[in-house]
């Protein structure tokens, strides 16, 4: 099978440092935008449209701070979860604390690094490299240097459609968890004939 380093099939660079960009007020040249942050991107590489922040540019920014359709987004710091931009979440500022990867290859899938990049092992190696030196983030280098293997494009359709049918029952499967707690409180809470969690607080 032949690899290949991140590098060599995609650009791999850091987003905006915000402050350089900011505009103190609005103007004529100042441009609103929509950015990315932390909290925005959950574990599981889910970006939720309500938490994103407001960005006031005092100009128009570089399209390499800006998503676009097929990019993949990834946090520098734990859980490193990376996150695929689909048509809705174009034009986005990334900020300093993720990596932007976009694809300049036709030999690999934006849906097949997602999955690659999510692998848990991959990104668990990472982050142990990067903590023996003392750090909590994973530098841009050394996802640029993660080797992907270029498999035939049917077979990357493949795993990626795989991997979304995992991603989707795993969900369901935490929905119901949730759902059951919630149920055995629920039963608990009317036994006693009162709040747990009220009961502890109030005692201690």
């Amino acid at each position: 099978m032949q690899f290949k380093k991140l590098y060599e099939v995609a650009e791999v660079q850091s987003g905006l440092v915000l402050s350089r960009k900011e505009a103190k007020f609005d103007s004529e040249q100042s441009v609103d935008y929509l950015k990315l942050n932390l909290r925005s991107i959950s574990e599981d590489g889910t970006i939720n449209k309500k938490c994103l922040d407001k960005y006031l540019a005092c100009e128009k920014l570089n399209i390499q701070f800006i998503t676009a359709k097929g990019d993949i987004v990834i946090r520098l710091f734990p859980p490193f979860s990376p996150a695929l931009i689909t048509e809705s979440l174009v034009g986005l500022v990334v900020p300093s604390q993720f990596a932007v990867i976009r694809l300049k290859s036709d030999d690999v899938t934006p849906d097949f690094l997602l999955c690659y990049l999510s692998h848990r092992n991959l990104l668990r190696s990472l982050a142990i490299c990067e903590s023996r030196q003392g750090l909590n983030s994973i530098k841009i280098s050394a996802i640029a240097e993660v080797m992907i293997p270029l498999l035939p494009i049917d077979k990357q359709k493949t795993i990626a459609s795989y991997c979304r049918m995992h991603a989707i029952q795993r969900q369901l499967y935490l929905d119901l968890i949730q759902q059951y707690d919630s149920k055995m409180n629920a039963v608990i809470n009317s036994a006693i004939g009162g709040d747990l969690n009220g009961y502890y607080q109030t005692r201690y």
